[in-house]
């Protein structure tokens, strides 16, 4: 039986994402916020008025500006609706809404105010959907929630632990090359770590490493010419590559988490003494 995504799990589950959908738009396109001189505008349109304090804006001028140069584009009928859909509506509208300014002549501040609302509805719809909220310098981004991915971020460098979140942004779905750079900061840290890891788990040792070195990843496993020509990994489809990242992604998680036990075991040890 074909394993299924987590976005198949999710769309077969009793969770109406395109429910979800239709209530964030009309809520940012559609309804209407009274401001305090009695005039009528959208979230969006209060998006817009302020986009020049927008931090991610680069050089685009305006937002309609911003959404041509980068091809962003809701429907509210969208032809073609899954979940990566409604998570890239929320990470849009959620990171406008963030910068809005309290002083533009909103009718409300504080918790009430309109922005607000919506941004805890937003919230509500990612923790809904089993997702979390995860910060790239000033974007917030939106990542399945995984336990094993959370452990491992708090045990690793500070400059891997963002990494090993992002690694499950549906940015990356299909982009081998993105995934392939974090699966190698992850091989380099476990490098050092090698021994250890063999000392209390020589399968997992060696499978991971077998797969580093023979997948494409520390070594040029595709070239002919090269001394780690690997003929079968370059005959390998993309898709099947993917999922062979995919899997040593989890892999090195899983090695982190084992090399992270070695001394909560000795403290166990530790404990076992006084009893």
């Amino acid at each position: 039986m074909e394993r299924r995504n987590f976005a198949q799990i999710l769309e077969t589950a009793n969770i109406d994402i395109k429910r979800e959908y239709d209530r964030l738009y009309s809520s940012f396109y559609l309804q209407k916020i009274q401001d305090m001189y009695g005039n009528y505008y959208s979230l969006k349109e209060h998006c817009a008025a302020n986009f020049m304090n927008v931090p991610f804006r680069g050089t685009c001028l305006s937002l309609d500006d911003f959404d041509d140069f980068y091809d962003i584009h809701f429907e509210k009928v969208p032809s073609n609706f899954n979940l990566n859909y409604l998570v890239l509506f929320c990470e849009y509208t959620y990171n406008l809404v963030l910068y809005l300014n309290c002083n533009m002549s909103l009718m409300y501040a504080g918790i009430n105010a309109p922005q607000q609302v919506y941004l805890q509805q937003v919230m509500k719809v990612i923790e809904l959907i089993g997702y979390m909220m995860t910060q790239k310098d000033s974007i917030t981004i939106m990542v399945p929630k995984s336990q094993e991915a959370i452990a491992v971020s708090e045990i690793v460098s500070p400059t891997l632990s963002y990494k090993v979140i992002e690694y499950n942004h549906h940015a990356l779905q299909g982009n081998i090359e993105a995934k392939k750079s974090i699966i190698l900061l992850l091989a380099d840290q476990l490098e050092s770590k090698r021994e250890a890891l063999r000392s209390i788990n020589k399968t997992l040792e060696n499978n991971i490493f077998f797969l580093y070195n023979s997948m494409n990843i520390r070594h040029n496993n595709c070239d002919p010419n090269s001394k780690n020509y690997k003929e079968h990994t370059a005959n390998m489809p993309i898709k099947e590559l993917e999922f062979w990242y995919d899997e040593i992604y989890q892999l090195s998680l899983l090695s982190f988490l084992e090399l992270d036990n070695i001394e909560r075991s000795k403290q166990i040890e530790v404990l076992k003494q006084n009893y």
